[in-house]
């Protein structure tokens, strides 16, 4: 199973050295990009989801603790890679993996990739779980309805009919696999709750969307989905997250 990869490092030999061990030592990791600056890390982790980070402690501009703490969320693997030990306790906080010093030995790295094997490998078996316990509660929940207070009374609507809703200001839309949509006198937060268990997703403050019927993802700094009937709705970089632990990415 290749597990996406990436490099945080600016010391050339360094980078090269790594480069050799993935490529002697464990051809299933695939290096998808690399960065030397705070910036660019950010950017590089949030627009490729990796499963793996390899991440130096001291990079050009800063530390690589500066780059985790700017990222919106961090559901990936991660070994932390520097000469300095003083910085060990600190890493293991953020929940290193491991911690290997420089010059990096075939033997640690090994184990440590070792280890990024086995908790990636629990973290699909428990997806697998979660699937099946999902699958099972939405054919629970498949006729599942809910009362939509419009201006004129109350329509009754299946959950799995929605596609996607939108709340302005105190209004919310509901958009409907049928292409219609039927507005009521509620904000969203009134609806949240009901529809948060049944497998909707808030994307963004105004917006929710039923996880079942999303066509696709589009990555990028918060990134966006496209549903069932052709939206394309952003996610923003607050709710990305979220987004992404409810999709198991």
């Amino acid at each position: 199973m290749p597990i996406n990869t990436i490099i945080i490092e600016d010391e050339e030999k360094s980078l090269y050295v790594l480069h050799e061990l993935i490529r002697q030592q464990a051809t299933d990791l695939i290096v998808c990009g690399t960065a030397s600056h705070t910036g660019p890390a950010v950017e590089l982790i949030e627009t490729n989801t990796p499963d793996l980070v390899f991440l130096d402690v001291r990079i050009a501009d800063g530390t690589g603790f500066d780059v985790l703490r700017r990222l919106s969320h961090r559901n990936f693997e991660l070994i932390f890679f520097t000469a300095y030990n003083h910085y060990a306790l600190e890493a293991f906080r953020f929940a290193a993996i491991d911690y290997l010093l420089k010059p990096i030995g075939i033997q640690e790295f090994e184990e440590a990739v070792d280890r990024v094997r086995k908790r990636i490998g629990d973290k699909q078996r428990r997806f697998a779980t979660d699937t099946l316990l999902h699958n099972l509660a939405q054919q629970q929940q498949q006729h599942k309805k809910i009362n939509i207070a419009t201006l004129n009374g109350y329509e009754f609507i299946e959950l799995s009919n929605i596609v996607w809703c939108k709340s302005d200001n105190t209004y919310t839309t509901f958009y409907l696999t049928d292409s219609s949509k039927v507005s009521s006198s509620r904000n969203l937060g009134y609806y949240e709750d009901l529809l948060n268990r049944s497998n909707f997703c808030r994307i963004h403050h105004s917006v929710m969307i039923n996880m079942q019927l999303i066509k696709s993802y589009v990555k990028g700094k918060g990134g966006y989905v496209i549903m069932a009937d052709g939206t394309e709705l952003d996610i923003s970089q607050r709710r990305k997250g979220e987004f992404l632990d409810r999709l198991a990415l």
